[in-house]
């Protein structure tokens, strides 16, 4: 016995055109002692001939020199995405072809943020650390889901959400002339449908598809002592797990229970890590008289050292009894890459 669940063949011939308008001024207001007060202001306008709908999107920036070593910066805006056309086509209904399914009627989904940061060098290490706060409001959310790797769009302008975050970075040269950098980020973000697209599953405040919490990397270079020719790397990557949609038992069909979605995004995948290693030799494979020498650069990596378990997503296979097992999609376990680049 075969069940097709979802199937559609079908073929269609889209034509959109946008068009856009954009100025932006800088406006400095000087300092006796400093380099000043920047102000810079721009305003966007935005024509999409598919749904008939004009945007228009101001923003600021201000940046103020506090002093030598300190920058404070601020930044307002509302800005505009226009759908594409994965979001614009919603579920056909049976007989329905593709171009029937695209919803004339969706808005571009807008954000209003507000972001808040400075920036200190520190003059005796030569590092520069630099911190951003944000908090974004989106409204005409068009809502998606993560199947395996697969998403797939509501089609629909069906919610309303909020992200607030911080970004930190710690950048510079622990040796001359090769950057190193330290970066954590944390985010928050929540949807909420509107009424008329609630479902048992998805009431209230719910985690967006994106709600990572705790994300680090960290790249580190050096010099082989006596042999500049020699370049080490170092790379680590960590993250909170991502939110998923957990199955629940649905209809049964025969002798098969079909799974149907549980709570919308209420689970949580494995964390992420990885480590990262490689060595790289610069060699002058030809000197060119005045002009700049035949340089070739070989990278030897192992990525993923520790051979850590990544899970991307999961499936769910039910056996002859009926009883589905999860079965874990990961990623690329410990791998060896080499590669070359050659400059002239």
């Amino acid at each position: 016995m075969r069940i097709v669940a979802d199937s559609l063949r079908d073929t269609a011939e889209l034509s959109a055109r946008r068009a856009a308008l954009y100025v932006q001024d800088a406006i400095s207001i000087p300092h006796p002692s400093r380099d000043g007060f920047i102000v810079t202001a721009g305003l966007r306008a935005d024509y999409f001939d598919f749904n008939e709908e004009w945007t228009v999107s101001p923003r600021v920036t201000a940046r103020y020199r506090l002093d030598s070593n300190t920058q404070l910066l601020a930044s307002w805006g509302i800005y505009y995405q226009s759908p594409s056309y994965r979001e614009l086509r919603g579920k056909p209904e049976v007989g329905e072809t593709i171009l029937g399914a695209l919803n004339r009627d969706l808005k571009s989904q807008r954000s209003h943020q507000l972001v808040a940061g400075f920036e200190y060098f520190f003059p005796s290490i030569r590092f520069v650390l630099r911190a951003e706060a944000y908090h974004k409001r989106i409204a005409n959310l068009i809502s998606y889901d993560i199947e395996n790797v697969r998403v797939r769009y509501s089609g629909d302008n069906d919610a309303k959400a909020r992200m607030s975050g911080l970004d930190l970075q710690l950048r510079g040269e622990f040796v001359p002339g090769l950057e190193s950098w330290v970066n954590y980020s944390f985010l928050h973000a929540r949807e909420e449908f509107l009424p008329e697209f609630q479902t048992e599953g998805n009431r209230g405040s719910v985690p967006r598809p994106t709600d990572q919490r705790h994300t680090v990397s960290i790249y580190l270079q050096d010099y082989i002592p006596d042999d500049p020719s020699w370049r080490l790397h170092l790379r680590t990557l960590f993250g909170s797990g991502l939110p998923y949609t957990p199955p629940i038992p649905g209809p049964s069909v025969g002798n098969l229970q079909v799974q149907a979605p549980g709570d919308r995004f209420s689970a949580r995948y494995p964390r992420y890590f990885r480590f990262d290693m490689g060595a790289t030799k610069e060699l002058t494979v030809a000197e060119r008289g005045g002009k700049s020498p035949l340089r070739l650069d070989v990278t030897f990596e192992i990525l993923n050292v520790f051979n850590m378990t990544n899970t991307v997503s999961y499936t769910w296979i039910p056996d002859a009894a009926g009883i589905w097992a999860r079965v874990p999609t990961r990623l690329t376990p410990r791998t060896v890459n080499v590669r070359a680049r050659l400059e002239f």
